[in-house]
């Protein structure tokens, strides 16, 4: 059924027509019942004010004669209709004089129901009076059933309804019928006669359609699709003399032409490239182009073409084997579009003769006698020419190598191991190397790549460029046996992109050397793009020095707290957080600013700040009653401040400053303090437990700890850091670290608390784990004091 629908024109028809129908016969009755809804008070109200004229008359009579009997005979007389619940007569002074009530029926509708469908009052009353004089006797009120009310409106709707939806049905199905014999079925004659055409290419359908229909739009599409076909037919004819053409020009052409499909697999190849690769035609139509003699070349040349766009052409260079010896071929490659179908050609030439000729010259001058690699003459030719061919939009790309600790190596080993160290990585790095790219020996242990068309970005997030030195990287590196050495070497690189307008070859490979020096300055064996903002990185660095020192002066600097909470939402103390509003910058991230601190020492004297300002604060909120006596304020120790001869002096300072009691106080301290040296570290700690401070290894996992030891620190708490609760619920490896982090923390009775905690699924995962101390942005962000009174002490704030 579903797939006759889905074929049937006159299916989806009916079916459309039907639905259309069955929505507009609801609509309709929808409106209807909503008049009817609406206009219904107003009927209630005349019919019964009619009911009420009936009785009025004996009613005043029995009130006037005081006749009980004879007003409760009409009272019940008024229940015949069963609208009305109750009737009431009441005297001129209020009291009931007659009373008469319906039995409760169940009714088949709630009142909530009745009630939202007729929200207008149903009592209806009338003054009675003693004859035509206006002398009031009493009144009388008809309370009207409700439910009953709503129920013949629903059942006349109802009524209404089934009568509209079986004349739209009808309709609906005689329209349906319609269109089947004035469009479907002389379509399917239409269709039925395409699929026949006969050896005259035009269509033949039955007389009667030729003799209805010659003249309507179904007469036309028949002649129409008879010019179409007699179109095609001539373009099939000519296209495969085309064919033929090209196929005769393919064959007979001097250079050796291949083409691939979208899959890389060969579709065509002539008798010249044939006798190149020294492979039969047959067995090279429909293999992979893998499959060419020349091993790893066309497997790198294949990942190429992968990143070459359509219409943009590449040449690539080779030598492949013949009769034991190698010959070099050109390849020039183009991957166009025919068909909405992509096909990659390559025109390959024998370069045999202008090789030797030009190896013969290159050799004399360009090129370096111990690699064998192009030296810095041919390197500056290559990158001036890059440079002045370099077409629009298009860039390249310079990069320095240099050898880490290569000089150590050549000195203690000799230039003899020296060179043959140089001749392996050079061996390493050429299979690395990308087509149309310069891989030169600058001098000693420094290299260049000149990659001279790059695709991709020209900056920083330059894929194939980052790629590219991340693999070189990883060949450096690599163990390199040289003489019975296993020698260890890394590379560090500068790189710089040019598009034709700089100055000179000299800028180009001025600013890389300046990116490599960068390289060396982040701790070698990694690379480093050149910035037209290098040179100011120290000015601004300076700037930074003396906003410094002016921040401490002008007391810039304000601690932030961030409460803690355990699983209960309840507060359980703070962590205290630097903060620095620069006035023109505005904040500064402690990660830019802390670093700098600690390499002009500046961070000592930002230590006493915070020591000695957070417990001041504390101590306030402990007088005003608004810190308890369990909470804890955690204060963040740096490595050099650790370090500090000085630490205990500053902590016992602030506390006899403050006036804090030392058990309200945790020192954070980080892995890498600990480990560092790590019997000067548990020597300080045991000094500050003895002060009664408390002492937490902060951001716990990301340093270099030693399970070893941990059991012997002194320490009452672990800190998760916020980087393995981020990805708690999605990264398997973060839960396993967390959860074994728990564990261990319980085996040693340690309290664990897990930062980063920003979401309420991070809190229950984290509680179902075992941890049931927290910190993080679900329960509160960091903020100055006054806020934090406010949001988390005063108002007794809980997750």
């Amino acid at each position: 059924m579903v797939s006759a629908l889905n074929r049937s024109l006159y299916f989806k028809q009916s079916i459309a027509t039907l639905l259309l129908a069955i929505i507009l016969s609801v609509v309709l009755s929808f409106f209807q019942a909503y008049q009817s809804i609406q206009q219904e008070p107003y009927r209630i109200q005349k019919e019964f004010n009619d009911t009420l004229s009936i009785v009025e008359r004996p009613l005043s009579q029995a009130l006037f004669r005081l006749d009980t009997v004879f007003a409760q005979q009409q009272a019940e007389s008024l229940l015949y209709n069963p609208a009305i619940q109750k009737v009431t007569v009441t005297d001129e002074n209020g009291r009931i004089f007659a009373e008469a009530s319906a039995p409760d029926i169940e009714p088949s509708l709630s009142d909530d129901i009745a009630n939202y469908l007729i929200q207008d009052s149903l009592v209806v009353s009338r003054e009675l009076n003693f004859s035509e004089i206006e002398i009031p006797l009493g009144r009388v009120e008809l309370e009207l059933d409700r439910r009953y009310l709503v129920e013949q409106v629903v059942r006349v709707n109802n009524q209404r309804f089934v009568q509209n939806l079986f004349k739209d049905v009808l309709l609906a199905s005689i329209l349906s019928l319609l269109f089947y014999g004035m469009v479907t079925r002389p379509l399917k004659q239409l269709t039925w006669s395409l699929t026949r055409l006969d050896n005259k290419r035009t269509v033949s359908v039955p007389a009667l359609f030729d003799k209805i229909h010659r003249n309507d739009e179904l007469g036309r599409l028949k002649s129409t699709f008879n010019e179409l076909w007699q179109r095609l037919s001539n373009a099939l004819d000519a296209l495969e003399r085309s064919h033929q053409h090209s196929k005769a020009m393919i064959k007979h052409a001097a250079d050796g032409i291949i083409v691939l499909d979208k899959n890389y697999n060969i579709r065509l190849v002539n008798e010249a490239a044939a006798k190149l690769v020294h492979m039969p035609i047959e067995s090279l139509t429909n293999q992979p182009m893998t499959q060419l003699p020349g091993g790893s070349f066309w497997t790198s040349l294949r990942l190429s073409l992968e990143e070459l766009a359509v219409d943009q052409v590449m040449n690539a260079e080779t030598a492949l084997s013949s009769h034991q010896c190698l010959v070099p071929i050109e390849i020039r490659i183009n991957k166009y579009v025919v068909q909405g179908e992509t096909e990659i050609v390559l025109l390959m030439r024998d370069l045999s003769e202008r090789k030797e000729a030009q190896q013969r010259i290159n050799h004399l001058s360009y090129y370096d006698s111990l690699t064998r690699l192009p030296n810095r003459t041919l390197m500056n030719d290559h990158l001036q020419r890059a440079m002045d061919d370099m077409a629009q939009g298009r860039f390249g790309v310079l990069i320095i190598l240099d050898l880490d600790r290569f000089k150590t190596i050549n000195d203690a080993l000799g230039h003899n191991v020296g060179d043959q160290l140089l001749l392996k990585v050079v061996d390493s790095l050429i299979p690395l190397v990308p087509l149309d790219t310069t891989f030169a020996r600058m001098g000693g242990d420094e290299f260049v790549f000149l990659w001279s068309n790059v695709r991709g970005s020209m900056n920083e997030n330059n894929v194939s460029v980052v790629n590219f030195m991340q693999r070189i990287l990883r060949v450096c590196a690599e163990v390199k046996h040289v003489e019975g050495h296993d020698l260890h070497v890394t590379g560090s690189l500068g790189v710089s992109f040019f598009d034709g307008s700089e100055e000179s070859t000299a800028t180009v490979v001025r600013q890389a050397d300046t990116a490599l020096y960068k390289a060396k300055e982040l701790g070698r064996n990694t690379f480093a793009f050149f910035q037209e903002d290098m040179q100011s990185l120290s000015d601004a660095r300076l700037q930074m020095e003396k906003s410094l020192y002016r921040a401490l002066k002008e007391n810039e600097f304000e601690v932030y707290y961030q409460p803690q909470h355990n699983d209960k939402g309840e507060v359980i103390g703070a962590e205290a957080l630097l903060r620095w509003n620069e006035p023109d910058r505005g904040f500064i991230p402690p990660m830019e600013f802390i670093p700098i601190a600690e390499d002009i020492g500046l961070i000592h004297e930002l230590g006493r700040f915070v020591l000695l300002q957070t417990t001041l604060q504390v101590a306030g909120w402990y007088k005003q009653g608004l810190w308890q006596d369990n909470w804890r304020i955690s204060i963040n120790v740096s490595p050099m401040q650790f370090a500090y001869s000085n630490l205990l002096q500053d902590i016992t300072d602030a506390l006899a400053n403050s006036g804090l009691s030392a058990s309200m106080v945790d020192i954070e301290i980080t892995e890498t303090a600990l480990m560092s040296d790590l019997e000067r570290a548990l020597e300080i700690m045991e000094q500050i437990r003895e002060l009664g401070v408390s002492l937490s290894v902060d951001d716990f996992g990301t340093g270099y700890s030693s399970l070893k030891y941990l059991k012997d620190l002194p320490i009452d708490r672990l800190k998760i850091d916020q980087s393995f609760v981020r990805d708690l619920i999605t990264d398997k490896n973060d839960y396993a670290i967390v959860l074994a982090v728990i564990a261990m923390a319980n085996a040693l009775s340690l309290k664990v608390l897990a930062e980063g905690v920003e979401t309420e699924e991070h809190f229950k995962q984290l509680e179902l784990m075992g941890c049931y101390t927290y910190q993080g942005y679900y329960f509160g962000r960091p903020c100055n004091a006054t806020d934090f009174a406010q949001n988390f002490l005063k108002a007794g704030h809980t997750a």
